[in-house]
């Protein structure tokens, strides 16, 4: 992704109701899973879009990126700055996300039937291992942690609630694949050879590594998306459209393969506890 040199200046916004046609960027793409409503994919592709970026977004860029008209970019980026879901910073001239995403993301963490019942046998495993314990879903794509247990260790390793990362990376993202419909596996690693998914890599060693986990109901990982750290990741399951999976991370110091393997079982036994009350009805 190209990084744009200097200030941009902002575009002044329409007071009324966009009127026109639409230009050819704004045509709709054919969704996969049913009709959707163009305005409001375009509103999420850019909410998400400032949202998973290290840095300010610019009308421009992300106009190009995503294939929005800049005008329509505009006047979304307006619209999310309205209600607090956008910043534009007075410097750059460039969007970051805003303080009411905090909110959404509050709420989800208060309603979410995994999170809560996560919490308990994920904080545990975290004491009892002495290392950073944390619940992962599949959202996009992507690897998302939903619930983490810091270690009290000074050296340890963090993941960050809400992060998205590659599912091609580390034990969390093999054992997440390992339980996605074979169909959905594809895709993704369809998606993956296109530059969308993680760093290029052979596609028939990471089908077979992900087979290997489901084989094994276990992954280890090594320095694969840090260098220095190590994980193991067991799964929890899926109900309706969430997949999860419970992992520790820490330093290749503490944690050898062998220590990993002997921690297995422990963490299975979480995991169950944590299915089990994740399945109960509400």
């Amino acid at each position: 992704m190209a990084t744009e040199h200097g200030p941009e200046p902002a575009e002044s916004a329409p007071s009324g109701r966009a009127s026109g046609p639409a230009s050819a960027a704004d045509e709709p793409v054919a969704p996969a899973g049913g009709a959707t409503v163009q305005i409001v994919d375009h509103a999420l592709a850019v909410l998400k879009a400032i949202a998973e970026a290290d840095r300010p977004r610019g009308v421009r860029e992300l106009s190009r990126d995503l294939a929005i008209s800049k005008s329509s970019t505009q006047r979304i980026l307006v619209s999310l700055e309205r209600v607090g879901l956008a910043v534009l910073e007075e410097h750059s001239r460039k969007y970051v996300i805003g303080p009411a995403a905090l909110t959404l993301a509050w709420k989800h963490a208060a309603n979410s039937d995994l999170v809560g019942a996560a919490a308990e046998a994920t904080t545990r495993i975290a004491a009892v291992t002495g290392e950073t314990a944390c619940v992962s879903t599949v959202v996009d794509g992507r690897r998302v942690t939903v619930f983490e247990a810091e270690s009290s260790q000074p050296l340890r390793l963090i993941t960050g609630v809400g992060r998205p990362y590659s599912l091609f990376s580390g034990a969390t993202g093999r054992v997440l694949l390992a339980m996605v419909p074979e169909a959905e596996l594809e895709r993704l690693v369809r998606a993956r050879e296109s530059g969308d998914g993680g760093p290029p890599a052979d596609s028939r060693e990471v089908v077979e590594r992900i087979a290997d986990a489901r084989r094994r109901g276990y992954a280890l990982s090594r320095g694969e998306w840090i260098t220095g750290g190590c994980g193991v990741a067991v799964p929890i399951g899926t109900q309706g459209s969430i997949t999860a999976a419970l992992s520790i991370y820490g330093p290749e110091a503490r944690l050898s393969d062998e220590r990993m393997t002997d921690l297995v079982p422990a963490l299975r036994s979480a995991a169950a506890q944590i299915a089990d009350r994740w399945r109960l009805p509400a």
